[in-house]
């Protein structure tokens, strides 16, 4: 289907399975790149306009979707506003979009590529490896660092997942957009396990190994009042779509005066219990 669709082709960074499981060790300084310890590889890639879909992209069949969403919030540098007007105006849209019944949203990260903005307000690079935020072990265990036991059990007792809230607030998301696979053609296989490496504690991803049957998609021109939903994490079991392999890229076709990307990422967890 994608090659009938408006495609770009550009490269996108791969794991490659190894004896050795790969690591990431994490940057104290946002402002630097975190460290990649493993083997890697850059495919080309085809990248086909998820716009032209015959059917708009639905969270629970590829992984991903678009929604248009307005902000009140005029500065994302100001984590005040973050957190009192654009966490709300989230919360809303993912129990409106997707049925949530109960959100909770636990961080925010600000991607930014242009290095004085990115000193000046300690955000961090865009990722340029295809990975996926949580794994089997990983997503649970999210949940009771998070929560209080209680509210922790209860939110494991039934269906819940995790997803991220992903907008470009800048002038342009098209020097450095956001790709997504279309979760049916990525295998269990695919996915490998890879420990992040902070000062204090060790975490779990998916890093994502390359595989000819993946299908890869992006929104153009994507605009500051569209939000893009990726599937990062779901217990369902019933054939929906459970991790959304995902990655930055740097599109080839975009003009040299393109401004460099700045883009904020909602990290939520939900529960869709009666």
């Amino acid at each position: 289907m994608s090659k009938m669709l408006p495609t770009i082709e550009a490269p996108l960074t791969f794991v490659v399975r190894t004896n050795e499981r790969p690591r990431v060790v994490m940057s104290a300084n946002h402002a630097e790149a975190n460290k990649p310890i493993g083997e890697y590889r850059s495919m080309p890639m085809s990248i086909a306009d998820a716009r032209a879909l015959p059917e708009p992209a639905t969270l629970d069949r590829e992984g991903f979707a678009l929604f248009r969403h307005e902000t009140r919030v005029s500065d994302f540098y100001d984590p005040k506003a973050i957190e009192g007007v654009y966490y709300p105006e989230v919360i809303t849209l993912l129990k409106q979009a997707i049925g949530a019944t109960e959100v909770h949203i636990f961080d925010h990260t600000l991607r930014v590529e242009d290095e004085a903005k990115r000193r000046a307000h300690g955000t961090r690079l865009p990722v340029s490896i295809v990975h996926n935020d949580y794994t089997e072990r990983s997503g649970p265990q999210r949940v009771r660092d998070l929560l209080l036991p209680e509210a922790a059990e209860r939110f494991l007792s039934n269906r819940f997942a995790m997803v991220n809230v992903w907008r470009s607030f800048g002038a342009s998301a098209e020097r450095f957009p956001l790709a997504a696979a279309d979760g049916r053609t990525v295998t269990q296989a695919d996915y490998v396990a890879v420990d992040l490496v902070y000062p204090d504690r060790t975490g779990e991803i998916y890093q994502n190994a390359h595989s000819e049957a993946q299908r890869w998609y992006y929104f153009s021109r994507m605009q500051r009042d569209e939000a893009m939903l990726l599937k990062c994490f779901d217990t369902s079991g019933d054939g929906r779509t459970r991790y959304t392999a995902h990655s930055g890229f740097a599109n080839p076709h975009a003009p040299a005066d393109t401004p460099p990307r700045e883009s904020i990422e909602v990290r939520t967890l939900l529960s869709f219990a009666p």
